[in-house]
């Protein structure tokens, strides 16, 4: 008889109820369970069924955190899924970022998490570097 752990089971509830195409990070899921420790999501992603979308759980700065083939497997199976990452690896939270509605989160009894970072980053048609002064 598999060991439940109830922390782990309420951050799989969290993962699997993540849209296909959407990512969040392991600050989000900890931030809605409560955590303040956020090593305790990656070790609880580490650990997950095969029915837990993984995969879809980047770090803060939008980019994977594993390296080697399981950093190269997660990034494919995003692909799959039309998650892009721009040249530097990183997702833009404001196209794939997903964070739950608050009714469903009370509903679930979790908590509301901070923001993503979803601006977009402005680009410049003209080549000109923008400038502050």
């Amino acid at each position: 008889m598999a060991v439940t752990n109830p922390l782990f089971e309420k951050i799989y509830a969290l993962a699997r109820a993540i849209p296909h195409g959407k990512v969040t990070t392991y600050g989000q899921l900890g931030a809605m369970v409560g955590l303040s420790d956020m090593r305790s999501v990656g070790d609880a992603m580490n650990a997950c069924p095969d029915d837990v979308p993984w995969q879809r759980v980047i770090n803060s700065r939008g980019t994977i955190s594993l390296g080697g083939a399981t950093g190269s497997k997660q990034r494919a199976l995003l692909e799959e899924e039309g998650v892009v990452f721009d040249e530097n690896g990183r997702v833009d939270f404001a196209d794939v970022g997903w964070t739950p509605d608050a009714k469903w989160l009370e509903a679930n009894g979790y908590k509301q998490p901070p923001p993503l970072a979803k601006e977009k980053k402005e680009k410049r048609d003209d080549g000109e570097q923008l400038s502050l002064f």
